[in-house]
């Protein structure tokens, strides 16, 4: 039951981010009560599984790990919330696992966009001139922004996170 509702949550969240461009509050918070309340329920029954404390804490602390990336506008605040729930749901290592394996599908996804679009030099110049800047001045600004960059350089990750579970199903999580 667990692993089809967590693939519930990651097939509506990409199909939302490929549509919209990002994740909305009430789908995570939807996800994340989900994941909340069948923790509390196998902890409740005795069963095999992470108590809600557990659940809280891998929430908690994913999100805190990850929020840089956010603040450095490097990963949308959905993608980052969707990866907590994924922890919560899926434990320690195997959350770790499963985000490594999207990551790495959005690593690939991304590079056959920019050799598509042909832009990886311009790119990965953007990237350079981006971390000088942060560390001559100091000053956080946002890495990419959706009214300067347009949506055709950023990846819907949502997807990623999606092939990534998939991933980790498929290689007998």
């Amino acid at each position: 039951m667990r692993r089809g509702l967590l693939l519930v949550i990651l097939l509506g969240s990409a199909f939302i981010d490929m549509r919209e461009h990002k994740i909305p509050n009430w789908w995570i918070l939807a996800g994340f009560f989900t994941g909340l309340a069948l923790a509390a329920l196998e902890a409740e029954t005795g069963r095999a599984g992470p108590a809600a404390g557990g659940y809280l804490l891998r929430v908690s602390v994913y999100t805190a790990v990850l929020f840089p990336l956010f603040l450095f506008r490097m990963v949308g605040a959905g993608d980052i919330k969707l990866m907590a729930v994924m922890a919560g749901f899926l434990g320690w290592g195997s959350g770790f696992k499963a985000i490594t394996y999207g990551c790495v599908a959005g690593a690939c996804l991304a590079l056959a966009r920019l050799l598509h679009q042909r832009n990886l030099w311009q790119r990965l110049n953007y990237l350079l001139a981006y971390f000088r800047r942060l560390f001559l001045t100091k000053e956080i600004v946002p890495y990419y922004r959706a009214e300067r960059d347009g949506y055709g350089v950023a990846i819907p990750f949502a997807f990623c996170l999606l092939v990534g579970y998939a991933g980790y199903l498929l290689g007998g999580g």
